[in-house]
């Protein structure tokens, strides 16, 4: 009886040990790297809070451009260490990381967990392992937008807010056509079909549902600011 009771003990007390491990062994990644590995359910919960959160894609710009998740920029892997620094900006931000199969957006979210972003997270299921919705226009930063309105003085620049925002300030040259009459006033932008065409609003959403209108019907050249005129600081006229 006495010998049953210690083998009793003993199992309950290794039962407790293996339970211990397997909690810490699950959590280590979150205490040693300081970023958070999350599933596909969690990339697209945090991927809907747009404006919140930045998603940042390490693949190469050849893969990024045959379809990627609607809010994410595109910075390859190979030149992440050389541009962390325009991320300064996203510090306290939630930032997603996402690859093709977790490896090299794990590496780029501890650089920047070491550069001290404080909310950073690694899409372990990647793009080759889940059948994640994509698209193929471009996404860009408020500052990455401003430069290319400063380089390409043909680009058409498109402003999908409501109309009395608009009013109240706009980036100087564009064209206002409030998200809700996109898809009917189209045929305004078909002489810039061949041009490329920056798309921004408030937060991001709606300059993103705007470009996606504007892929579906054939435009080629297409690039959507992820940061709207609340997160970044645009030079607006009236």
């Amino acid at each position: 009886m006495k010998l049953n009771k210690r083998l009793k003990v003993l199992a309950i007390g290794m039962l407790f040990v293996l339970t211990l491990s397997n909690i810490v062994g699950c959590s280590s990644n979150n205490g040693e790297s300081g970023y958070g590995d999350i599933d596909s359910t969690k990339t697209l919960k945090l991927v809907e809070e747009n404006e919140k959160t930045l998603v940042i894609d390490v693949r190469g710009t050849d893969a990024y451009a045959e379809g990627h998740l609607a809010n994410a920029i595109n910075i390859p892997f190979d030149e992440f260490e050389d541009k962390v620094a325009d991320l300064e900006g996203y510090k306290d931000q939630t930032i997603i990381l996402i690859c093709n199969t977790g490896n090299k957006s794990g590496k780029a979210a501890k650089m920047l967990v070491e550069k001290g972003f404080t909310n950073v997270y690694n899409a372990e299921d990647g793009m080759d392992e889940f059948d994640y919705k994509t698209v193929k226009y471009n996404n860009i930063t408020g500052s990455e937008f401003e430069k290319l309105v400063e380089e390409n003085k043909d680009a058409v620049i498109l402003d999908v807010r409501d109309t009395k925002d608009y009013d109240k300030g706009h980036v100087e040259n564009s064209i206002n056509i409030p998200i809700d009459e996109v898809e009917s006033r189209i045929n305004e932008l078909k002489d810039y079909q061949d041009k490329e065409i920056l798309i921004y609003c408030s937060v991001g959403r709606r300059s993103a549902q705007a470009a996606e209108i504007l892929e579906n019907s054939g435009y080629k050249d297409v690039s959507n600011s992820v940061d709207g005129v609340k997160e970044y600081e645009f030079k607006l006229v009236k």
